[in-house]
């Protein structure tokens, strides 16, 4: 099965486009503290899910899902303007917690008490005669 290039490409454009402007220009407090963590258009270029990455805790997810809604016309304007393409697909935005878990994983691994090195067979030494 050939690789579909066109569509990773795509997504990788569209990342980096939205990811500007969701970090450096959009206005809203409510979308503050987040960034784009990967995008994946459909396809047939109808929709684009737009995985986004809260940088802390306490962040408010629905209230981030309800800025980024209220914006997706100024995106998608924005998009059209800086992507040659027939078509901007419909933005659908979703949470992505991996990056929060990993943090905890870090922190976790950083809390446990340092390895002691274990010798092996190989490094006791034997008794000569």
């Amino acid at each position: 099965m050939p690789k579909n290039y066109r569509k990773e490409r795509l997504n990788e454009l569209f990342w980096q486009e939205i990811n500007s402007i969701v970090m450096y220009e959009l206005s809203d407090p409510r979308v503050a503290d987040i960034g784009v963590s990967m995008v994946d258009v459909a396809p047939d270029l109808t929709t684009a899910r737009v995985f986004i990455t809260p940088f802390y805790e306490d962040v408010d997810t629905r209230e981030v899902l309800k800025g980024l809604n209220a914006a997706q016309g100024y995106i998608r304007t924005q998009l059209a303007q800086r992507i040659t393409i027939r078509h901007i697909p419909e933005l659908i935005f979703k949470i992505d917690h991996s990056y929060l878990q990993a943090r905890r994983v870090d922190d976790i691994l950083d809390s446990l008490p340092p390895a002691t090195e274990i010798s092996t067979n190989s490094e006791k030494e034997t008794p000569s005669d």
